[in-house]
């Protein structure tokens, strides 16, 4: 796993950028957001790039991405799992969120096969309803 995929997946999210995306996953590709379905409207499983980059696209419309750091690292043969401190801002209220998640990634060669997002889905989901 090079830390080079990351770099680019995380620019690609900061920046919207669903052609960059597309570049660092592999075609079957699955995210799943873990929360509530239906009150978050990205939660569930997505699976196959298009999917995926509407998965994307339905966070980008509901959040603006200010800051993303990695709080700690766990590396495998295959994958890794990544702990971060996120800043977000919800864009219909303007509310803002700091809150951790875990993001767990699958790579296949050099490109991400699967990524799952344990996140403190309550406190998206109370802010989202503010909206």
């Amino acid at each position: 796993m090079s830390q080079a995929v990351l770099d680019r997946w995380y620019a690609a999210l900061k920046a919207g950028d669903a052609s960059a995306l597309a570049a660092v996953t592999t075609d079957d590709v699955m995210v799943r957001w873990n929360g509530p379905p239906g009150i978050v409207p990205w939660a569930g499983v997505w699976e196959g790039r298009t999917k995926v980059l509407t998965f994307f696209k339905r966070v980008a419309e509901h959040l603006e991405i200010l800051s993303i750091e990695t709080v700690a690292r766990i590396e495998g043969d295959e994958g890794v799992a990544i702990v971060l401190a996120g800043h977000w801002r919800v864009r219909a209220s303007g509310e803002e969120l700091n809150v951790r998640a875990v993001n767990l990634f699958r790579f296949a060669g050099d490109r991400v096969a699967a990524y799952e997002v344990y996140p403190d889905s309550y406190a998206f989901a109370k802010a989202l309803a503010k909206a």
